[in-house]
């Protein structure tokens, strides 16, 4: 009897559904502007070394050339890029948004986990604002859903809330380690005992100690965090955090997000806002990310970025759904006056639905984008303006919207 082997073999169906995840991804990706780059998958070990926040050596994978020189297996990509960049750039130019599907590098210290990954996700290159926060985490979990998980938790929070407290005491590296750990892993009934065996103020005792419960609804949880805040900046933060949720309410994704003040993540170039996303079922984050403004300074430049990634392998450990297929998204262009944020997102989040590639941006703050763009759309205070070519249209709906476009498309 004959048997297909494609039909029967574990392997193959995994391997199927893991290039279906990858195109799922990639066209999710690009919905919201994104073009892909790649980076070399073996890079000069000084370009890790020489970086003061970057990831253990000891899980990087090391190997000599012919010349003598020692170079790494690929060990993350963030690096790379924002490298690539910095060579290119001193300054930021203009916004820039590129993503990446590669395979990374590094020796864990797990047995069971492989050296070798497959790590997607997106950086996006632009001056901090909550609007361009909220949008990084929308994209996250609209990858998410696109790959078939339906109960998503987004951890928000910000790394230099804790960072205003630590540098109000003077810890040791061996000190510090061990606090962070502690506050990460939420171990409340280690953490007093420890810090009461250094030599700090008990003020900051008390507040180290309700860090790694200030977990949940971002309304309530900031409240409370009022009550340990120590510094100007801390409330600055916590307004900042508030910003971003009441945005990605208006994307319908309040939901799904919530606050944790003792997020600390492991890549230490993260300096503002960071995030984690975890799905059903699953015991660690399947998706990582967070705003890294000062990395690009360790070669020269200026250069702040905002990124997530999440690792293919995992997606396909957690995931139990059949992923969707999508047609060819298409180019729109949305420029908006700050009464007209709510409509922009409204407007952004039903065309991505339907595939189109969309990019947004305050009209005030836009920089000239090197793309090609199909459509343009004004939506300001006094009337939308829609644009193709050398025409325009005004419009008083999406539906309208929609339905210029399909008469453009008709036509064509």
């Amino acid at each position: 009897m004959y048997t297909d082997y494609n039909a029967n073999d574990k392997k193959v169906k995994d391997y199927e559904k893991y290039e279906r995840m990858i195109k799922t991804i990639n066209k999710r990706f690009k919905t919201y502007g994104y073009e892909r780059i790649k980076t070399p998958t073996f890079e000069p070990y000084d370009l890790y070394a020489e970086v003061k926040s970057s990831i253990n050596r000891k899980e990087m994978i090391k190997v000599i050339d012919c010349e003598g020189d020692v170079l790494v297996l690929r060990p993350d990509v963030t690096i790379p890029i924002t490298k690539q960049l910095a060579d290119d750039y001193m300054t930021l130019p203009h916004e820039l948004k590129y993503y990446y599907v590669q395979d990374v590098f590094r020796q864990s210290q797990v047995d069971d986990e492989n050296v070798e990954s497959t790590q997607a996700g997106i950086e996006y290159f632009c001056e901090n604002s909550p609007e361009a926060e909220a949008e990084v985490i929308a994209l996250a979990c609209h990858t998410l859903k696109d790959l078939g998980f339906q109960n998503i938790t987004i951890e928000i929070g910000h790394a230099g809330f804790v960072q205003s407290l630590i540098e109000k005491a003077n810890f040791t590296d061996r000190t510090l380690t061990q606090l962070k750990k502690l506050i990460q892993s939420k171990n409340i009934v280690e953490l007093e005992p420890f810090l009461r065996t250094l030599k700090i103020e008990e003020s900051l005792i008390q507040s180290f100690t309700k860090i790694p419960m200030l977990y949940g609804d971002p309304v309530q949880v900031s409240e409370r965090a009022r009550e340990i805040t120590q510094t100007e900046k801390m409330d600055e933060t916590l307004d900042y955090l508030l910003e971003v949720y009441e945005i990605l309410a208006l994307y319908g994704l309040e939901q799904l997000v919530v606050m944790d003040l003792g997020l600390i993540n492991h890549m230490d170039y993260y300096s503002d806002m960071i995030f984690q996303g975890f799905v059903e079922d699953f015991g660690r984050p399947v998706l990582m990310g967070g705003r890294y403004n000062r990395l690009a300074n360790e070669f020269g430049a200026e250069l702040p970025a905002i990124g997530f990634a999440c690792t293919v392998e995992s997606l396909l450990e957690a995931s139990k759904a059949e992923l969707p297929i999508r047609r060819t998204p298409v180019d729109v262009s949305i420029q908006y006056d700050q009464q007209n944020l709510q409509t922009s997102i409204a407007f952004t989040n039903e065309l991505r639905e339907r595939n189109y590639t969309v990019i947004s941006s305050k009209l005030e703050e836009q920089l000239t984008n090197p793309r090609q763009v199909i459509y343009q759309v004004e939506l300001t205070e006094n009337k939308y303006k829609f644009f193709y070519k050398d025409k325009s249209h005004t419009f008083d709906s999406f539906k309208q919207l929609l339905k210029l476009i399909s008469e453009i498309k008709g036509g064509i």
